[in-house]
């Protein structure tokens, strides 16, 4: 671009570039539809309940079956019909007791309540998933160094007398010596996440299911990132007797779930934090969760992050927004650079026309010097230094 800025163009060729570009833009938008859904329907597909709310909404019924049982044993006095009647009234007053606390922790990390505490208008939320794209992500190697201790305690039984004993017991307790942290110290990256967010609800709410991948940008940053952790690996693996690695992944500002609301006169009014917990509080949780997930309709869309190491393939420029991606190549041509532009509709047309190959349901990993990506503006990284606890 910097040849083409720097003569005089052909009207006609000028006018041909700039309605070339713009048939780009809108094709590589309707991809990203095309793949947000198709993502949407696999994961629909593969979509299966938590085991924890399937043992809170056990328990939600437990309870007031329990609760209905003990209502009526006062009623009619059942302790008074016999010993087996007594016990159940005891055992029933117990689980009405404790059971609320369970689904009450249960509510806490609830995908309805993170969802209701992201509440915000249509327009906030795009300006969070705007300043989200773009913001640097965090890629860490992580090192949990731990043993096994053996601990005692006193534990109390009765035996088959009735007699109340008690008896030393051991057990494994596990202790954490260290967990090291150590930031992968990439140089460059850029924002892949699709430009438009779908299937949001005109009336109503509408939940916005967040994920967020960050991937190599070519092969030297993948070889340099593995041999980086190995050696972090190498360098920690006899730290203690066990040691566990992982590869972390962080953006800030992050959130798995949002919601939000076209127009604030359409929300629901009993939407909200405060009678989420009311409804928790007085045991109608679980209807007021089912009532909400009716209410509301649900989209995902997925934040993908690409990172470089520097090397001699890759000449990076500032970001700017407002800056129009630079061709990289200095001799190229008018004539060239409408080629190029038709060769890539032609290739997101034939995409289109296929609905997508099963395989590119995800977002492509491609480089970015060499592949479609060639034209973006590379951001540099900025990097704070992490310690170990």
């Amino acid at each position: 671009m910097e040849e083409l800025e720097s003569r005089t163009l052909s009207p006609v060729n000028s006018v041909t570039i700039s309605e070339l570009r713009q048939i780009q833009q809108q094709l590589e938008e309707e991809v990203d539809q095309l793949r947000a859904r198709r993502r949407q329907m696999d994961r629909e597909k593969r979509k299966t309940a938590k085991l924890s709310r399937i043992v809170s909404l056990y328990y939600y019924i437990s309870f007031w079956l329990w609760m209905v049982y003990l209502i009526i044993g006062f009623a009619i006095k059942l302790g008074f019909y016999g010993l087996l009647f007594g016990i159940l009234v005891f055992i029933a007053i117990i689980f009405v007791i404790a059971l609320p606390i369970v689904i009450l922790i249960e509510s806490w990390n609830s995908s309805e309540r993170q969802y209701i505490k992201n509440l915000s208008s249509l327009t906030s939320a795009a300006d969070r998933i705007e300043s989200i794209r773009n913001t640097q992500p965090t890629v860490c190697m992580n090192a949990e160094c731990y043993h096994f201790e053996t601990r005692t305690r006193t534990v109390y039984y009765t035996d088959a007398n009735g007699n109340v004993q008690s008896r030393i017991e051991t057990y494994q307790e596990k202790v954490v010596t260290a967990f090291i942290v150590e930031p992968f110290l990439f140089t460059h990256w850029f924002d892949s996440s699709q430009s438009t967010l779908i299937d949001v609800r005109k009336v109503g709410i509408t939940k916005i299911k967040m994920d967020l991948t960050v991937h190599f940008g070519d092969h030297t940053t993948e070889e340099h990132f593995t041999d980086k952790f190995h050696r972090f690996q190498d360098e920690n693996r006899y730290r203690d007797v066990f040691v566990n690695f992982s590869v972390s992944k962080m953006v800030d500002g992050f959130e798995k779930r949002l919601s939000a609301y076209t127009d604030p006169s359409n929300k629901p009014g009993w939407i909200g934090s405060v009678w989420f917990w009311l409804a928790t509080f007085f045991c109608l949780g679980w209807p007021y969760r089912i009532m909400f997930n009716r209410t509301t309709g649900k989209t995902e869309y997925s934040v993908v992050k690409v990172i470089f190491v520097n090397n001699s393939e890759i000449q990076p420029t500032p970001a700017n927004t407002d800056q129009v991606p630079e061709v990289p190549s200095e001799n190229i041509t008018e004539e060239n650079a409408i080629n190029n532009i038709k060769t890539n509709i032609e290739a997101i047309l034939d995409q289109l026309g296929d609905g997508l190959m099963e395989n590119d349901a995800e977002m492509p990993i491609k480089c970015a010097a060499t592949d479609q990506h060639m034209n973006v503006t590379l951001r540099e990284a900025q990097h704070t230094l992490q310690t170990a606890t």
